[in-house]
């Protein structure tokens, strides 16, 4: 029969275990849950994007683009794919393609594009023949975005001869800037990310060699000033 001092401290040592364990797991638990949700909200939660057509992701970041060159007053009417007589100058365009998304988070370590995931960037550029008016037009476009309820940033370089807005509102991007050295306005409208609707149209739209045009063209609409 042990001695009762050697009972008591095989009663001690094992209620210290215990509690160690208990605190060990206390500490653990919250980890590996924090770890684990994170996990599953990278990987295991999908990413919900609307599923829609190009064509019409297109009209609504061109709707954008032709409020803002409105509001600018800044050039001609933009035709899409519009050219000048003399292809060795710079020239006016107005065109528009599907582009690649890629996931947030722990996902886009990948650095792969998602799979039926597209957005919509509508370009264009309009040629001045000199800055006149032109700082005073991108103050009017800022002023007007906001009003709007866009999120803008304006930027300019140093010297003060470039300068443009970057303006954000429920997924849709326009970044619009001013060149002095080109003497030209160019803009970038960028869509949320969507789905196809079906792989007929990604394929239709998105050409998996990245050099060939698509089967189908998307053609914005004209940009009209003013």
């Amino acid at each position: 029969m042990p001695a009762p001092d050697s009972a008591s401290a095989s009663v001690s040592a094992s209620a210290s275990s215990r509690r160690r364990h208990w605190i060990i797991g206390l500490l653990v638990t919250p980890v590996v849950a924090l770890f684990g949700g994170a996990w599953f909200v990278m990987y295991g939660w999908p990413e919900q994007y609307e599923r829609e057509a190009p064509p019409e992701m297109l009209r609504r970041i061109a709707a954008d683009n032709q409020d803002a060159y409105r509001v600018l007053d800044v050039g001609p009417v933009l035709k899409p794919q519009s050219r000048p007589e003399d292809p060795a100058e710079h020239h006016s365009s107005n065109s528009a393609s599907t582009g690649e998304c890629y996931p947030d988070g722990l996902e886009a370590m990948k650095d792969e594009p998602l799979d039926g995931i597209y957005n919509i960037q509508h370009s264009w550029t309009a040629v001045r023949k000199d800055g006149s008016g032109v700082r005073g037009a991108f103050g009017r476009l800022e002023r007007h975005l906001t009003a709007e309820g866009w999120d803008v940033d304006w930027s300019e370089s140093i010297d003060k001869r470039n300068f443009g807005v970057v303006a954000d509102k429920d997924g849709y991007r326009l970044s619009i800037h001013w060149d002095a050295d080109f003497k030209e306005v160019t803009g970038l409208g960028s869509s949320p990310c969507a789905r196809f609707p079906d792989r007929s149209q990604e394929r239709a739209y998105r050409p998996t060699d990245h050099y060939a045009a698509p089967d189908r063209q998307l053609t914005p609409p004209d940009l009209v000033p003013s």
